[in-house]
């Protein structure tokens, strides 16, 4: 062979190899090793050991977590580990080596929840990874083709156990850097531990705690989060009564510069049904421009969620509002701690932002707070309220905030005891906000007068949005029939209303659903004498109740009592003995509106508003022997805006409205108050 065809096949054989080289190093498969783990030889395993493809490395990590290997080590390579979602496994653990990034594809996740590493049900996880980076492209998600979303997380946790997480960046996720949510209901996420962890420019939340029982974060930094609200450091927020925020705690963390609050607990979703809460911040910090710290929990019906919260020698600290926020709490459950904390600002001049304010939204009443403040300073660059009350239900009062703070405002310092007197100088409570919400057991209730005319059959059509009640009496043996009308409502769609009914014994009694856009009656034999309770809820959409056999009322449990678009004669009553009370009504913003006429028992008009978008409230002060009442509230149209959604708030008095006199259900001897 000639040396000038010897050259060239050897030029043509070392063109093919470097042409090919790349592909042939990215699919390389060590099956030696890949057998001898399958054999039992080994229970580590290297992701490298199943390829590494830098264009598309899942099939690899995939493979090597799937492998049932006690161990993967993710090697650091010269590019990232570039992956779609990836499924953990149970009972294992994997160790990020230094300098490894795992990278979104580009392109991919157009799932909205679609997530980078994802475990659902699974236990005995561990993900050990200092000096390693969990990423995705969050300026990718927020145009096409992605669907704008905010549960692209970094990881998601769903109804795990014994999960332990150090060391890792998470980073410019599409949702959460963490999101420990539920993938079966009743199933929280227990004993799960995240440590040295940081958590950078996400999109939603650096953490989202919706179901935790036994958590402990530690050492960790949320920063720098934007995209979509809320878009806090970390955001305790569970979506169902049945989940749990139980032994949770927050130690050694700082939150930093993020576009929403720092710590955030909103807590409207849990009630007094679910399992109390226990939620403790030790040493930990947060700081940016936006508030601190916000806790937002229950207070309407069936009641907020019992434990307890506390914040031990922690900082709070915001350059432009008010640090620290606490609404809807009320002031007799779920006591609130803070021990040794700093709370300082804004560094605003503008004086009358507090460092603390207390809040009621529309639709609270009666006591909030059940604060207390144990040898905590409060600063500010100037002169402020330290504490200020935003009474935005015109119902509520603030009470039980006690405790010892230091004030350093500008150059002076003054040592503050909170006490009753204080709290009403500094938060003034509205008109009804001394006024005793009224406890009323409804299998109490019975007919205010038995020899009062009732017609059954038809009745004057009142719409009701979202979670509706109704109180309707029957003696054993009647037969019952209420017919339900599931209407539409603009472009809203819906599927069956579910109905339940809940005997006087607490019994749940089978009935039909309503068809979307059809009507059902509900039909069964009263088994016992006494108040059968309806639920239903038809959500954006309306119920109307067309039809009843016996008396039925409109009712909540203390909740204002939700109306659509609906006028005419409201009876309620004043039970004897009851020495101050309220009603309320008001539309929902400026675009909705509703008037009002309210008639004593005397048939005189006494009060008369037009045109409420806001509470606005009669009051009333009745010597302590007065008896029983019945007034009149007529609900119209409004003059000027829209009319849709409208509320009624009885305050002091039971919150059940009757549309005819006759139909009035009141406490009997043995209701408590």
């Amino acid at each position: 062979m000639s040396l000038l065809r010897t050259g060239a096949l050897v030029l043509c054989f070392c063109f093919t190899c470097i042409a090919s080289a790349p592909s042939i190093a990215a699919v390389t498969v060590n099956q030696r090793v890949i057998d001898d783990l399958k054999a039992g030889k080994t229970e580590t395993a290297h992701a490298s050991w199943w390829g590494f493809d830098p264009e598309d490395a899942t099939a690899a990590l995939q493979a090597a977590i799937n492998s049932g290997a006690k161990k993967v080590i993710v090697e650091k390579r010269t590019s990232p580990w570039i992956v779609k979602p990836i499924q953990l496994a149970s009972d294992q653990e994997i160790v990020f080596q230094p300098g490894v990034v795992i990278l979104a594809k580009k392109g991919e996740f157009q799932s909205r929840t679609a997530s980078l590493l994802n475990a659902s049900l699974k236990q005995n996880i561990r993900l050990t990874g200092p000096g390693a980076v969990l990423q995705m492209r969050k300026a990718d998600y927020d145009a096409a083709p992605y669907e704008k979303a905010e549960w692209r997380n970094g990881l998601s946790l769903r109804s795990c156990s014994n999960v332990v997480i150090t060391g890792l960046t998470i980073k410019e996720t599409g949702g959460d850097g963490i999101y420990l949510g539920v993938a079966k209901r009743g199933v929280t996420n227990r004993k799960i531990t995240i440590r040295n962890v940081i958590f950078e420019q996400n999109y939603r939340q650096g953490v989202s705690v919706i179901s935790a029982e036994d958590l402990l974060i530690e050492d960790s930094v949320f920063k720098e989060t934007s995209g979509t609200p809320p878009m806090a450091g970390i955001d305790f927020e569970p979506n169902h009564p049945s989940e749990c925020l139980s032994n949770c705690v927050l130690r050694n963390c700082v939150a930093e510069n993020n576009q929403g609050g720092g710590y955030l607990l909103y807590l409207p979703n849990l009630n007094r049904d679910s399992k109390p809460i226990s939620i403790r911040f030790e040493n930990c910090t947060s700081t940016g421009k936006r508030r601190a710290l916000s806790l937002t929990t229950r207070n309407k019906s069936p009641g907020s969620v019992t434990g307890s919260i506390e914040f031990v020698n922690c900082t709070f600290e915001s350059t432009e509002q008010t640090p620290v926020t606490i609404q809807d709490k009320p002031a007799d459950v779920c006591p609130v701690l803070f021990k040794e904390c700093t709370i300082s600002g804004p560094e605003t001049k503008d004086a009358a932002i507090p460092a603390i304010q207390l809040a009621a939204r529309a639709g609270a009443a009666g006591k909030i707070g059940g604060v207390t403040f144990e040898q905590c300073v409060v600063k500010s660059p100037v002169k402020r309220p330290v504490m200020s009350f935003h009474d935005a239900s015109y119902l509520a009062a603030v009470s039980s905030v006690k405790g010892t703070l230091q004030v350093k405002q500008g150059t002076q310092t003054e040592d503050v005891t909170l006490n009753p007197a204080l709290i009403a100088k500094w938060m003034p409570s509205s008109p009804a906000g001394d006024i005793t919400p009224y406890k009323t057991d409804f299998n109490r209730l019975q007919p205010l007068d038995t020899s009062a005319s009732f017609e059954p059959g038809q009745r004057r059509k009142v719409r009701q949005r979202n979670q509706s009640q109704y109180l309707l009496y029957a003696k054993q043996g009647d037969e019952v029939a209420v017919q339900f009308t599931f209407h539409k409502l603009a472009r809203y769609t819906g599927d069956k209303m579910p109905v339940t009914v809940v005997a006087p014994s607490g019994r749940t009694i089978p009935v039909a659903d309503v068809p979307f856009q059809q009507s059902a009656t509900c039909k069964f034999t009263a088994p016992e004498t006494g108040i059968y309770q309806f639920r239903c809820d038809p959500g954006a959409n309306f119920v109307t109740v067309d039809a009843s056999s016996h008396r039925l009322c409109l009712a909540s449990d203390g909740a204002p009592i939700r109306l659509m678009a609906s006028t005419g004669d409201y009876y309620f009553y004043v039970p004897a003995g009851v020495e101050k009370w309220a009603v309320g009504v008001f539309g929902e913003g400026a675009g909705e509106r509703v008037s009002a006429k309210l008639y004593d028992p005397t048939g005189k008009q006494v009060w008369s508003e037009q045109n409420v978008t806001k509470p606005t409230l009669f009051t009333r002060t009745r010597p302590q022997n007065s008896p029983g009442e019945l007034w009149r509230l007529v609900l119209a149209r409004p003059t000027q805006g829209g009319f849709e959604d409208h509320y009624v708030q009885l305050v002091g008095i039971p919150a059940v409205l009757a549309l005819t006199p006759g139909e009035m259900l009141v406490p009997g001897e043995k209701t408590q108050k």
